[in-house]
């Protein structure tokens, strides 16, 4: 085979795997978990899960708000960050008001002084449920 012969397959493959790839990245979803099951192996990864707000506190220093969530296996921290807090409250969702309350979050599983914790991926990734 010649080389442009080569080179035309393989750039029109490279193209069908990335059209490929943006065709279906709406459809991989974070995978829903226990609280228990969260480990450092899983740093950066996205992960739901779902559970009962236990407390709601607000940084002294930011507009950063942390909810502490229990599903009965264990207990995480949920942090919220200024933005994605604006963007609830557009959507007429206070953060206090969340106490109390039984969620379903979707984050990234961080690290923060030793301690697991999830951020909020976007407003859209905490529904409240009924």
């Amino acid at each position: 085979m010649e080389d442009h012969l080569i080179f035309k397959i393989a750039l029109a493959m490279s193209i069908l795997g990335l059209m490929g790839m943006v065709f279906s990245a709406d459809l991989i979803t974070a995978r829903e978990i226990k609280i228990q099951d969260i480990n450092r192996g899983m740093l950066d990864e996205d992960v739901t899960l779902e559970g009962f707000v236990q407390n709601v506190k607000k940084s002294s220093h930011s507009e950063t708000y942390f909810l502490d969530i229990m599903d009965g296996t264990g207990k995480i921290t949920i942090l919220i960050f200024e933005s994605n807090a604006q963007e609830l409250q557009k959507a007429n969702i206070t953060i206090y008001s969340l106490n109390n309350r039984r969620v379903k979050v979707t984050g990234k599983v961080s690290e923060y002084q030793g301690k697991i914790e999830l951020i909020l991926n976007d407003a859209s990734s905490l529904k409240i449920i009924v």
